[in-house]
C-alpha cells in the first residue's frame, strides 16, 4: 500500500513536474510573440521582460523538482523572481501612457534594487540558504536579507499595481477595457503567487506550496491572450487558424467526458481489467469526439469568440439584393450594405466613400473594435481612386505581389490597415469606394471572399447611383415646392390623363377652389379657360399663349395672362402639362395710375414750355406798351413798335397754332395712300434748301406701291419735319438717306443724317414738347411728328447711327387688301 502511494505521489510530482515545463513555455511564447510585434515599442519590450522573467521563475521552480542541483535551480528562481516587480512596474509605467506625476527615476530605482537582490540570491546566502527536499516537499532557510527581500517585492508590486489602478479610473472607452482586463491579470497572478511564494514561507517558514505559484500564470496567459484577441490589447492580433480552432473544438468537446471518465474510473477499475478498461475508454472519447453536435455546438462558440464567419454566399448576396432594392435612401442604403458586410466578413472596420464634384469622400463608417488602428480619411486616397478607376477591381493586400507591396497604394493600405479596397461602379464610372479592415479573426481575404465582395460592391454601386438619384430628385422637388408655393403666379401641373398633380397656393387664390378639393381630380373642375389650355397642350404637345383670358370665379371674375406649356420624359413623350397665369387687374391698375402720373408730368411740362415761350413776346410788347405815352410822337419810334408787337403777336399765333396741332394733329379723312408720294413730295420742297448747303441726298423708294391708310398732307408734314430735323442738324458736304421698306404688316421709313448725333442722355426725352438743342428752335417739331405719327397708328423712334449722325425710324400699319374709307 505504501509502495503504491508512493508511487502514485511520483507520479504526480512529475505530472506538476510537466505542466509547470508547459507553463514556463506559454510564458516564453507569449512573450516571443509581444516582443516580435513591438520590438522597438518600449510598452512592448517591458511587457516581454516581465513575462521573460515569469518564464524563468517558473522554469527554476519546475526545475528544483527533480531534488537535484537545488541551489541552481533556487539561484534562477530568486534571481528572476527579483526582477518581476521592476519589470511589472516598468509595464505599468509606460501602459498605455508615461504618468504625469510619477517620475521616470523610480522605475530605474526599482530595476537597480531588483538586480541587486538578484545577484545577492544568486551569489550568497543573504536571501536564502540550504535548499533540500523532504517529504513534504521543498524547504529551504531565509538569509538576513530575506526580509527585505519581501519588502521589497511587496511596495514595488503596491506601486505597480496602484499606477495600474489610477490609469484604469482615468480611462475611457477600449482603453479601459483593455487596462481593466490587465489589473485583473496582474493582480490575480501577483496576489496567487506571492501568497504561495512569499507570505507563507515568510511567516511559516516552509515552502511546501511553493510549486502551486506558477499555475497562476496561466491565469495570466488566459486574460492576456483574451484581451488580446477581443480588445487588441498593445495593438496586437493573435491569429487562430482554422486547423487549430478545429483541434480546440474537439479537445473542448472531449472534456466533459474525460471529467465523466475521471469520475467513474474507480468504480470501473473494479470490475474490468486493464485491456477491457482502455477499449471502454477509447471507445467513449472516440463517441465523445465524433459527436457531430457537441463538436458543432462548441466550433460556433469558438468561432464567435474568435470573430470567425462562416459566410454562406448564396443567402448573403440574396439578402443584399432584396435589402439594396427595396432601400432608396442613402443613409438607410449605406447602413444595409456596411452591416451586411459586417455580418459576412467580420472586418475591423469599413468605410464607405461616394463622389462629391471630383472627390470621394466619407459618407459611413463602421468600427468593430475601437482601437483606432483602422485609418478614416476624410477623403479617399487619389492613388487608390486612381487605381480602383483603371482596373475596376478590388485592390487586396493578401493577393499583391510581394513587388507591389513596397508600392504606393501599398503602403497606403498597410498604413491605414486596410485588407481591401473595393470599387462601386455605375454605368462603369468610379462613383465610390468601401475600404475594409483584415477580418477579427485573422484569416486572409481568400478568392472567394473577394468574389463575394465585387458581387456585392457591384450591386451596392447601382444602388448607390439610384439613391444619389433619388436624393437630387427629392431636393428638386422641393425646392420647386418651395418655389412655386412662394410666387405670386398661379401654377397648375396635370399628368398625361389630365389629372391635377400640383396646385400652388396663388392658384388656388385665383380659381377660388380649395387645394384639397382639387388635387388628383379632372382638369375639368377648374374653369373652363384654364382647363381647356391645360387639355390641349396634353393632347397637342404645343405651348399655348394667352395674352388675356377672364377667368370667372362666382360673381367677379379676373383678367389674367396664361402660358400652358407641356412636360417631356427624357424620350421626348409628352407625361403631362402646366400652366402658368398671373392677375392682370394689378398691372391694369398700375398702368391707370401710370397714364395718369404721365398725363400730369407732360401738362406740367406743357405749360411750362407754354409761359416760357409766351413770356418773351409779351415782354416785348410790355415794354413797348410802357414806352407808349412818353415816345408816342417819336414817329419811327412807332412805327418800331408797330412791327415789332405784329412780330411777337405772330410768333404767339404760331405757337397756339402749333400747339393746337400736338393737341389734335389732324382732323382731315383718313385715305388709302401710297407713301412714295408724301415722301415724293416733301423730298422735291427740301431739295433746294439742301443743295444750297451742299448737303447730298440719297433716296431708296420701293418700285412698288407702299400703301398705308392716313391723311396725305398729314404724312407729308411729318416727312418734311424730319427732313427738316436732318438738315438742320448736317453740316455742308454731309449727307442724308431717305429709305422706305415694307415688313409684313408695316411700313417702315428710316432718315439717316450725318450729324453729330443725339446726345445719349436726351434719347428717351427728345419727343418731349419744348425739348430741343437749337438756340431758335421750339422743341416742339418732333414732339408734332410723333403725335402725328401715333394718330395714324404708328411708331416715331431716334437713335444714333453706327457711324454717327441720328437716325429716326418712322413704323406705319399697311393698309388691309380690301380698300378703307376712300382711294386716293
Amino acid at each position: 500500500m505504501a509502495d503504491g502511494l508512493a508511487a502514485a505521489g511520483e507520479r504526480l510530482m512529475a505530472l506538476t513536474q510537466l505542466l509547470l515545463f508547459v507553463v514556463s513555455a506559454l510564458f516564453l511564447a507569449l512573450a516571443a510573440f509581444v516582443f516580435q510585434a513591438g520590438r522597438h515599442n518600449p510598452i512592448h519590450r517591458w511587457f516581454a521582460s516581465f513575462v521573460v522573467c515569469a518564464a524563468a521563475w517558473t522554469f527554476g521552480i519546475a526545475g528544483r523538482q527533480w531534488g537535484t542541483h537545488l541551489e541552481a535551480w533556487n539561484d534562477l528562481a530568486f534571481a528572476s523572481a527579483s526582477l518581476l516587480p521592476a519589470t511589472f512596474f516598468g509595464f505599468t509605467f509606460v501602459f498605455p501612457t508615461r504618468p504625469e506625476r510619477l517620475p521616470s527615476w523610480t522605475v530605474l530605482a526599482s530595476l537597480v534594487l531588483g538586480g541587486v537582490l538578484a545577484v545577492l540570491s544568486a551569489t550568497t546566502s543573504l536571501v536564502y540558504y540550504d535548499p533540500e527536499m523532504t517529504p513534504e516537499g521543498f524547504a529551504r532557510k531565509s538569509g538576513r536579507l530575506y526580509p527585505a527581500f519581501a519588502v521589497y517585492l511587496l511596495l514595488v508590486f503596491v506601486l505597480a499595481s496602484a499606477t495600474l489602478f489610477a490609469k484604469w479610473r482615468a480611462a475611457r472607452g477600449v482603453a479601459r477595457v483593455q487596462l481593466r482586463y490587465v489589473c485583473s491579470a496582474f493582480l490575480l497572478f501577483g496576489l496567487g503567487a506571492m501568497t504561495t511564494n512569499l507570505i507563507l514561507p515568510w511567516f511559516t517558514g516552509l515552502s511546501t506550496y511553493s510549486w502551486f505559484g506558477p499555475y497562476f500564470g496561466v491565469v495570466l496567459i488566459g486574460l492576456i491572450a483574451h484581451t488580446i484577441i477581443r480588445h487588441r490589447l498593445m495593438d496586437l492580433r493573435l491569429v487562430i487558424h482554422r486547423g487549430l480552432a478545429g483541434a480546440i473544438a474537439a479537445f473542448l468537446s472531449f472534456l466533459p467526458v474525460a471529467l465523466l471518465v475521471g469520475f467513474v474510473w474507480p468504480r470501473l477499475a473494479e470490475h474490468f481489467d486493464v485491456s477491457e478498461f482502455a477499449v471502454l475508454t477509447a471507445a467513449v472519447f472516440a463517441v465523445g469526439l465524433l459527436s457531430p453536435f457537441a463538436r458543432a455546438g462548441v466550433a460556433r462558440l469558438l468561432d464567435r469568440y474568435l470573430y470567425r464567419t462562416r459566410t454562406n454566399y448564396e443567402r448573403t448576396v440574396r439578402a443584399v439584393s432584396t435589402g439594396l432594392t427595396r432601400v432608396l435612401n442613402m443613409d438607410e442604403l449605406v447602413t444595409v450594405l456596411a452591416m451586411t458586410l459586417r455580418d459576412a466578413i467580420g472586418p475591423e472596420g469599413i468605410a464607405v466613400y461616394a463622389s462629391s464634384n471630383v472627390r470621394l469622400l466619407l459618407i459611413s463608417s463602421v468600427r468593430s473594435l475601437e482601437t483606432g488602428r483602422f485609418g478614416l480619411p476624410e477623403e479617399l486616397p487619389p492613388a487608390l481612386a486612381e487605381t480602383l478607376a483603371r482596373a475596376k477591381d478590388a485592390i487586396a493586400t493578401d493577393h499583391l505581389p510581394a513587388s507591389a507591396s513596397a508600392t504606393r497604394e501599398g503602403q497606403l493600405m498597410h498604413a491605414l490597415n486596410w485588407a481591401v479596397v473595393l470599387p462601386l461602379l455605375a454605368e462603369d464610372t468610379l462613383i465610390g469606394g468601401i475600404a475594409l479592415g483584415p477580418k477579427l479573426s485573422g484569416d486572409p481575404f481568400y478568392r472567394d471572399d473577394l468574389n463575394l465582395l465585387m458581387t456585392l460592391a457591384n450591386q451596392a454601386g447601382v444602388a448607390l447611383r439610384n439613391a444619389q438619384r433619388y436624393a437630387e430628385v427629392v431636393v428638386a422637388h422641393e425646392y420647386v415646392a418651395r418655389i412655386v408655393a412662394s410666387i405670386s403666379s398661379g401654377v397648375v401641373a396635370v399628368n398625361r390623363t389630365a389629372h391635377i398633380t400640383l396646385f400652388n397656393d396663388a392658384a388656388a387664390e385665383l380659381t377660388g377652389a380649395v387645394h384639397a378639393d382639387v388635387h388628383d381630380c379632372d382638369v375639368s373642375v377648374l374653369p373652363p379657360a384654364l382647363a381647356a389650355a391645360l387639355k390641349d397642350v396634353v393632347r397637342t404637345g404645343e405651348v399655348v399663349s394667352v395674352p388675356e383670358v377672364t377667368l370667372r370665379q362666382d360673381t367677379t371674375s379676373r383678367p389674367v395672362t396664361l402660358t400652358a406649356s407641356p412636360i417631356h420624359d427624357l424620350s421626348g413623350t409628352v407625361v403631362g402639362a402646366v400652366a402658368v397665369f398671373s392677375d392682370l387687374t394689378p398691372i391694369r391698375e398700375l398702368e391707370k395710375e401710370r397714364r395718369k402720373a404721365e398725363r400730369v408730368a407732360y401738362f406740367e411740362m406743357l405749360a411750362s414750355g407754354v409761359a416760357h415761350e409766351i413770356k418773351n413776346p409779351l415782354v416785348s410788347i410790355k415794354t413797348f406798351v410802357q414806352l407808349l405815352p412818353r415816345r408816342q410822337n417819336d414817329q419811327p419810334w412807332v412805327e418800331n413798335f408797330g412791327r415789332v408787337t405784329t412780330k411777337e403777336i405772330t410768333r404767339i399765333e404760331k405757337l397756339l397754332e402749333r400747339l393746337r396741332t400736338l393737341g389734335k394733329p389732324s382732323d382731315r379723312p383718313r385715305v388709302r395712300v401710297d407713301l412714295r408720294r408724301p415722301i415724293a413730295e416733301a423730298v422735291d420742297l427740301l431739295k433746294p434748301l439742301l443743295a444750297e448747303n451742299a448737303i447730298k441726298l440719297i433716296v431708296k423708294l420701293p418700285a412698288e406701291a407702299v400703301v398705308t391708310v392716313a391723311d396725305h398732307d398729314g404724312l407729308k408734314q411729318l416727312v418734311l419735319n424730319l427732313l427738316a430735323n436732318a438738315q438742320e442738324a448736317t453740316p455742308a458736304n454731309g449727307t442724308i438717306a431717305v429709305e422706305l421698306a415694307t415688313e409684313p404688316s408695316a411700313a417702315v421709313l428710316t432718315v439717316t443724317d450725318s450729324g453729330d448725333g443725339i446726345p445719349t442722355e436726351l434719347l428717351e426725352r427728345i419727343f418731349d414738347p419744348f425739348m430741343t438743342t437749337k438756340q431758335q428752335g421750339t422743341g416742339l417739331g418732333l414732339a408734332i411728328s410723333a403725335a402725328m405719327a401715333a394718330v395714324h397708328g404708328g411708331t416715331l423712334r431716334a437713335a444714333n447711327g453706327p457711324d454717327g449722325g441720328a437716325r429716326f425710324t418712322l413704323t406705319l400699319p399697311l393698309a388691309p387688301v380690301a380698300p378703307a374709307l376712300m382711294t386716293a
